[in-house]
């Protein structure tokens, strides 16, 4: 403590103005294997020493999304010090504004454009990726989809086996073949095959004569 009062005054007046301080992302160590990562942050002319920051979680749940330089913050100093303190992220600014105003809706956007977006007035969740974004889902176990209908607008591969309980229909011409399906290999069926509303096991052949003549095509049967 200094002796003079006026000096001491002028200390706890600098420790007091420590305390909290709000500044900008100056530069980022994104840390790695036993070592955490770690930002300084620019306070006016002041640039702080290399100090931790707050992440989401950090503990039996862990998240990673490091704060970016530019990037407003503010600093807590136990007892004023600097040198101590821990800096807190995700102070929205008039250059970096948050990616909506809707107040029915939680938004994450990316670097990239990304966009993660679940509106809760709306029941609708809705992921949207740049120009050549690419999803995966790992799921060592199985995935289950609970809904009463899923669209695709795409080709859709299936590298092993597709087993439906609910029956198929479908139409139009497949990519690359010149019909609606075609199998590479045997198809099988316990029940009959109706082919423009010919059946497969109850059609009939007409022109039937004895001797080494072929019969006329099928003239139909019951489908």
């Amino acid at each position: 403590m200094h002796s003079e009062p006026a000096l001491a005054i002028g200390e706890t007046q600098r420790l007091l103005h420590n305390l909290i301080r709000v500044g900008t992302i100056h530069s980022v160590d994104h840390g790695g294997p036993g070592k955490p990562a770690l930002v300084r942050v620019s306070l006016g002319e002041l640039v702080t020493d290399w100090r931790p920051y707050h992440e989401a979680r950090a503990g039996g749940t862990t998240t990673w999304s490091p704060p970016t330089v530019g990037e407003q913050a503010t600093v807590l100093s136990p007892s004023g010090d600097i040198g101590a303190a821990v800096v807190i992220v995700g102070l929205n600014s008039t250059g970096k504004p948050a990616p909506s105003n809707d107040p029915n809706k939680t938004v994450t956007r990316h670097a990239d454009g990304a966009v993660i977006e679940y509106d809760h007035a709306a029941h609708a969740l809705t992921a949207t990726l740049p120009s050549g974004g690419t999803a995966n889902l790992i799921a060592p176990s199985s995935v289950t989809i609970d809904s009463p209908q899923v669209t695709m607008t795409g080709h859709c591969l299936v590298k092993k086996s597709l087993v439906f309980l609910g029956g198929m229909l479908g139409s139009g011409v497949a990519e690359g073949a010149s019909s609606v399906a075609e199998i590479d290999g045997t198809l099988r069926t316990t029940q009959d095959v109706v082919a423009n509303g010919v059946s497969l096991t109850g059609h009939k052949h007409s022109g039937v004569q004895t001797g080494g003549g072929s019969t006329s095509g099928p003239t139909g049967g019951a489908a």
